[in-house]
């Protein structure tokens, strides 16, 4: 079994496909919130992986694009 990822890293449920920051741990499923915001989602741990450094790198640079857009530091 691998570790858990720590709060804020960027990872991937490869479940569903879908890309997020990992929020907390909660009746034994990770909570993710989505890299552009919207709604978080439960992943179960064994469908949840450290994203790659370039997936990582895209998914960083998409979030401060949105925030610009939303005239958020």
């Amino acid at each position: 079994m691998q570790p858990l990822p720590e709060v804020g890293d960027l990872v991937r449920d490869t479940a569903t496909g879908r890309v997020g920051f990992y929020v907390e741990s909660a009746s034994g499923r990770l909570r993710i919130r989505a890299v552009h915001g919207g709604a978080e989602w439960d992943a179960e741990p064994a469908d949840v992986q450290l994203a790659t450094p370039l997936r990582e790198l895209r998914a960083r640079a998409a979030e401060i694009n949105a925030r610009s857009r939303r005239g958020l530091a």
